[in-house]
């Protein structure tokens, strides 16, 4: 495989090893929400990573200290090894973080971040009122959840722990932008960290397209994902990012090679000289994704 000066100057051929990856410690969830694949279900692969395979993963990825995200399809809660799983990977000198929908979040649960190693802290929490919440984040009930979340952030307090960065995010859609500007109002009053606000996804057309604004296609651009940053299914797949739930792509498995020989491997090579080129084949997920659409003409 021939690759240009200018394709080698972008880090193509030797690409720096990423310092994000997304591994998919669990793949089920106890929400349907209607925004999210785990609302359409079917993924056949193992449901739940092995705590030693994610230490496996830790141990050929940790030499440049990366944020490893401990979720991608699933709710990290349900992991049983949640929290070895935190701690082994800032022994190696990993940041950490979870992203969650709150519902599983008890006083033990709360004390247990607090006392853990983890980095940062998410809370994926959609709406300003019930009847929107519950409506798109079934079986929740909005009052229990936003209660976990306020004695959370209550515990952190009380006990002086300055905890993991905690960010509070709502996705902004059809149903919740009416509701953005109060969303914001009141978690910036609770004591969390920052508020973030997401744009929908439509996950590459898994679930119904809910977006204020679809953005208009006026070329391609390459994708910087491939180059810096990683997910992991939990099976050990290795996917080009974090919206590849379903492993459409893959690149290779961890089980079978090291994460270094799959990053420096043919089909990495591959793909980046085409999202370079901007030759990339129109039946793969990248294809018409938003990360490789133009959306302002120059």
């Amino acid at each position: 495989m021939e690759f240009s000066s200018k394709e080698k100057k972008y880090g193509l051929y030797f690409p720096r090893m990423p310092r994000l990856y997304w591994i998919d410690i669990n793949n089920t969830c106890n929400l349907r929400c209607i925004m999210c694949p785990q609302s359409k279900g079917g993924f056949n692969r193992q449901p739940v990573m092995p705590l030693s395979m994610f230490q496996e993963i830790i141990d050929s990825v940790c030499h440049n200290r990366p944020l490893i995200k401990l979720y991608m399809s699933g709710e990290p809660l349900l992991h049983r090894d949640l929290f070895t799983m935190i701690d082994y990977a800032d022994s190696r000198g990993c940041q950490t973080m979870i992203h969650t929908n709150a519902t599983l979040l008890t006083e033990e649960i709360a004390a247990m971040i607090l006392s853990s190693k983890l980095t940062y802290l998410s809370f994926s929490f959609d709406g300003c009122a019930p009847e929107i919440f519950e409506k798109l984040r079934y079986p929740a009930v909005y009052d229990r959840v936003k209660s976990n979340i306020l004695n959370y952030l209550a515990l952190c307090k009380k006990n002086e722990s300055s905890g993991p960065h905690t960010t509070i995010e709502i996705i902004r859609m059809k149903d919740t932008a009416h509701q953005l500007n109060e969303f914001v109002s009141f978690w910036e009053k609770s004591g969390a960290d920052a508020v973030s606000i997401r744009e929908f996804l439509t996950w590459f057309n898994i679930v119904d397209d809910r977006r204020i604004n679809v953005p208009v296609n006026h070329g391609f651009k390459p994708c910087p994902y491939i180059f810096d940053s990683c997910s992991i299914l939990s099976d050990g797949t290795v996917v080009p990012c974090c919206l590849d739930v379903y492993g459409k792509m893959p690149l290779g498995n961890i089980v079978r090679d090291s994460f270094p020989e799959i990053w420096y491997g043919e089909k990495y090579l591959l793909l980046r000289k085409q999202m370079l080129s901007g030759t990339i084949d129109h039946n793969t997920i990248c294809y018409g994704c938003d990360n490789t659409v133009v959306n302002d003409p120059e």
